[in-house]
């Protein structure tokens, strides 16, 4: 039982490396761009593939990020079975501290993460990352 233990923990140790890196690329990329950026989610599937999900736009209409959030938590409980971790990332201003942050929700089938990752965009080519902080993250498909 302890080696499982230590294999699962290797690996969800690489899926957040990894995916947190994945996850602040598209930020990075989507923000610059003048985009915004909502929610997205990269998961990793069973398989060992990484895909890129995104909620749908409402027509006529400019859906919340709360509301886009759900709506990719909602995707991902419907394959939950095929998935082996995942992360949402999105745009967050957090009210008691000034400037913008990029939140990180990480899950693997062993644990929760959530990263805050402030930045800064002094123009439109540059992309400056602040200190991370990281605590115990919500489950919301494997608890």
């Amino acid at each position: 039982m302890t080696k499982w233990r230590e294999v699962t923990s290797i690996e969800c140790q690489q899926d957040f490396d990894d995916l947190l890196d994945v996850c602040i690329d598209i930020a990075a990329e989507r923000i610059s761009e003048n985009w915004g950026l909502h929610p997205v989610a990269v998961v990793n599937d069973l398989s060992g593939g990484q895909r890129v999900l995104a909620p749908p736009r409402p027509e006529g209409g400019e859906a919340s990020n709360a509301a886009m959030h759900e709506q990719l938590v909602h995707d991902l409980r419907v394959v939950a079975g095929d998935l082996r971790s995942y992360a949402i990332v999105s745009d967050v201003t957090r009210e008691e501290a000034s400037g913008t942050y990029l939140e990180v929700l990480l899950e693997h089938r062993e644990y929760a993460m959530r990263i805050l990752v402030p930045y800064l965009m002094p123009d439109a080519a540059t992309f400056d990352l602040g200190p991370t902080k990281a605590s115990v993250g919500q489950r919301f498909l494997w608890g």
